[in-house]
């Protein structure tokens, strides 16, 4: 019976979070979509600036040369159908006691949001742009937003715990 009680506790905590950081990741992403089409806010000087960037690809931009309307159906799909079957492996461990359904929590909060971009905008909305100077010349990562950030740090934290041994 507690277990049962702990296990219905973890996925209303759960739930809670995953409206809480898919409402963050939206929220920002509006107030993004607001500013003036070159927006640039330096945050730290030399090292992270908030900017508005539209990612109309995947990671890094890929096929965000592919033509508007199949690039923009393919990544929906191949992104709902993940979202699926990470749902689906969620629904397995929620109830389990250790914190694998926490980080799958993470990659549907990351999903959700750029489904909803892209859904709705036909690209994704992107913000954060960390950059280090050196020689003279800022290097920057690829821009990337809260939903992007929720699936990094799971899918990282999900590739550590792989790597130790079962119990």
């Amino acid at each position: 019976m507690w277990k049962g009680l702990f296990g219905l506790k973890r996925v209303k905590l759960q739930m809670l979070v995953f409206v809480m950081l898919l409402s963050a990741d939206q929220l920002s992403k509006w107030w993004i979509e607001q500013q003036y089409p070159f927006f640039q806010l330096v945050v730290i000087d030399g090292f992270f600036n908030l900017v508005k960037a539209h990612n109309f690809g995947v990671a890094f931009s890929m096929f965000a040369d592919w033509g508007h309307a199949w690039r923009t159906n393919l990544l929906l799909g191949l992104t709902c159908s993940i979202a699926v079957v990470v749902s689906i492996w969620w629904s397995k461990e929620v109830r389990k006691d250790h914190g694998e359904s926490w980080l799958l929590m993470l990659v549907l909060v990351g999903a959700a949001g750029n489904i909803w971009d892209r859904f709705t905008l036909g690209y994704v909305v992107d913000f954060i742009d960390w950059y280090v100077v050196y020689n003279g010349e800022a290097l920057h990562w690829p821009a990337f937003n809260i939903a992007d950030s929720c699936i990094f740090v799971a899918v990282v934290l999900l590739l550590i715990r792989s790597f130790k041994p079962a119990r």
